[in-house]
C-alpha cells in the first residue's frame, strides 16, 4: 500500500515557527558565480560578495558562525588550478583560485568562476 503525505507547512509544536533540526547539520551558505567575478549568480546565506583581488572573492555571511571552525568546500573553473580558502573569520571567508604553480615555489592567481558550500555551527 502506498502512502502520500501532503502538507503546506510543517511547524514546531506550538505551531508558531519552523521545525528545528536536531542532531543534524545542513549547508548554512552557498555561493555560485559563473559570469562576473565577485558577483553572485545565486547564493544562500551570503549577505554580499566582492572581488577582493585577482583570483580572490570575499564572501560575507548573512549569519555569523560561532567561530572560524567551519568547513568550506568548492570548485573553481576557467583553467587548471585549485580552489582554496584563506582569511577566515566567523563572518566572512576569502575563496581563491590558483592558476599555476611554478617550480620556484611561487604561484599565480587567476579570476575564475567559483562555487562554494559552507557548513558549521552558527553563532
Amino acid at each position: 500500500m502506498t502512502s502520500v503525505l501532503n502538507v503546506d507547512t510543517i511547524a514546531d509544536k506550538a505551531g508558531s515557527g519552523p521545525v528545528a533540526l536536531t542532531k543534524q547539520t545542513t549547508i548554512k551558505a552557498f555561493y555560485i558565480s559563473t559570469t562576473t567575478f565577485g558577483t553572485a549568480d545565486n547564493s544562500f546565506g551570503i549577505s554580499s560578495s566582492a572581488d577582493a583581488s585577482t583570483g580572490t572573492t570575499t564572501l560575507n555571511f548573512t549569519n555569523a558562525f560561532d567561530s572560524v571552525h567551519y568547513a568550506v568546500a568548492g570548485i573553481s573553473y576557467d583553467g587548471d588550478g585549485d580552489f582554496f580558502t584563506e582569511s577566515k573569520t566567523s563572518s566572512s571567508v576569502n575563496v581563491r583560485h590558483v592558476g599555476s604553480y611554478y617550480s620556484s615555489g611561487s604561484v599565480s592567481f587567476e579570476d575564475a568562476d567559483k562555487e562554494a558550500m559552507v557548513t558549521g555551527d552558527l553563532a
